[in-house]
């Protein structure tokens, strides 16, 4: 590395980065490359936040849970108290920072967490003891986030009726093909 030049940061894949980090110009194809890695990506850390996220659940089975009733909202600084304890675990010890906010995010902005922060279940710690009582701020904002979901979650059920109603009736589609074909063979 010439003298003076600073080392850029590696992407998580261990690639090489792109030319655009170093602020090239690109044509769109390249663009395009870029953007398709990019989506590649997101789909990657997606799937990467979700085992995570398993693991957490295996690992403090009394603070993240798959039971949506017992889903209690998590103390706040959680992701600190989480940072340090994975930083002591041989295996989990190199966890990335990004891995730890988006697995926490994907529970935090579920259905059923936010349900429980309006419900003011008490705040719980990594072990499951209590960590305090949920404030009104809390519950405008979880109230807000889960009115936005409901809102976008009935969007894209009308989107699909609308793409059914579209879409002919199976059986309408064979009597109109059968109807065809005896037309054919009674023109001959």
């Amino acid at each position: 590395m010439p003298a003076g030049q600073q080392p850029s940061a590696q992407p998580i894949t261990g690639s090489t980065p792109p030319a655009h980090s170093a602020g090239v110009r690109l044509d769109s194809a390249e663009t395009a490359d870029i953007m398709a890695s990019s989506d590649t990506q997101k789909k990657e850390r997606a799937l990467r936040a979700r085992a995570f996220l398993e693991t957490l659940k295996q690992r403090y089975p009394n603070c993240f849970t798959a039971d949506l009733d017992a889903i209690r909202p998590l103390a706040i600084g959680i992701q600190q108290d989480l940072r340090k304890q994975l930083a002591d675990d041989p295996e989990l010890g190199d966890t990335p920072g990004w891995l730890v906010r988006q697995s926490l995010a994907l529970y935090t902005r579920a259905p059923a967490y936010l349900e429980a922060i309006i419900d003011r279940r008490p705040r719980i710690h990594l072990d499951g003891s209590d960590a305090g009582d949920i404030d009104d701020q809390a519950v405008a904002f979880a109230q807000q986030r889960r009115e936005e979901q409901k809102s976008r979650q009935a969007e894209r059920r009308k989107q699909r009726q609308k793409a059914r109603s579209k879409k002919p009736d199976p059986d309408q589609l064979r009597q109109q093909k059968l109807e065809k074909l005896a037309a054919k063979f009674n023109q001959s």
